[in-house]
């Protein structure tokens, strides 16, 4: 048992409660209008409490809303196949190979994922707020930095619109692999490189963007490194957030002495893009 699912059958308006409750426990959420999906390791299992998940659904009205089962693995590209429309993220179309773009998609730039193990399929909020900020910060030649890659989509997405490289790392070797695909499948080749790794293993090069698509708690550890690799006048995007840890964020950003330039949200998650404060 490598993996508990838990199936939160709500309506979306009421997700928040619940993603800031397992917010740290879990490694992945999927939403839906019908229900909340929560993904917890074994090892990460004790820290998830179920009577009180279970109390505060039948406070809310929910009293026979939690399933629970485990699971050897998660096949991402089995949750992908059943949702298996493009998305729309901003100038960004993310479509999976066993799809074909529409024909009309207004130009969209088409990003060809398959998610295998790996979060960043454009169905995750966090996912498109990161997609819609980078293309709002990307200029033509900019070196991007993207912590804890995933599939590579924000690697990919950033050279598919005009970055001179990308360069996307991630402690988790599948999604290494996955991301490395990726990139084939998209033809990124000559402008996109995957490492296994944290930010360390970008410590030898500055970036005009650095983005990270994670959690808040490991956005915190890694603030310190993150901020590092920022050439002068560039941008850090940060996503994988809840609304309500936006503050909390741009606090610890600000102590670094950058200043929240631009935000979105959608579905309860929050991301924002950050620059250096203006000289006194």
């Amino acid at each position: 048992m490598d993996t508990i699912e838990l199936t939160l059958t709500i309506p979306p308006v009421e997700h928040a409660p619940f993603l800031a409750e397992l917010e740290e426990p879990a490694t992945g959420f999927v939403q839906n209008d019908t229900e909340l999906r929560a993904y917890v390791p074994a090892e990460r299992w004790a820290a998830v409490d179920q009577k009180q998940l279970k109390a505060r659904l039948a406070a809310d009205g929910h009293p026979d809303a939690l399933s629970i089962r485990p699971l050897e693995s998660k096949n991402w590209n089995a949750v992908w196949e059943d949702t298996l429309s493009p998305v729309r993220a901003g100038p960004f179309l993310v479509c999976p190979t066993s799809v074909a773009p529409p024909s009309a998609r207004d130009d969209a730039t088409v990003l060809r994922i398959d998610p295998e193990m790996s979060f960043g399929t454009g169905h995750h909020a966090t996912t498109r707020l990161a997609l819609r900020l980078l293309a709002k910060a990307l200029a033509p030649g900019d070196r991007v930095l993207d912590v804890g890659t995933g599939t590579g989509v924000l690697a990919i997405a950033a050279c598919r619109i005009g970055a001179d490289a990308a360069r996307g790392v991630d402690t988790n070797p599948d999604a290494v692999r996955n991301a490395r695909e990726n990139v084939r499948r998209n033809e990124e080749t000559d402008c996109v490189t995957v490492q296994e790794g944290s930010v360390d293993v970008a410590s030898d090069t500055q970036y005009d963007l650095v983005a990270a698509n994670i959690t808040r708690r490991v956005l915190l550890e890694l603030m310190p490194a993150l901020v590092a690799r920022l050439a002068p006048g560039a941008s850090l995007l940060l996503s994988g957030l809840l609304r309500p840890q936006r503050d909390d964020i741009r606090d610890a950003v600000a102590s670094h002495g950058l200043a929240l330039d631009a935000e979105a949200a959608e579905e309860g998650w929050w991301a924002g893009r950050f620059a250096r404060s203006p000289s006194p």
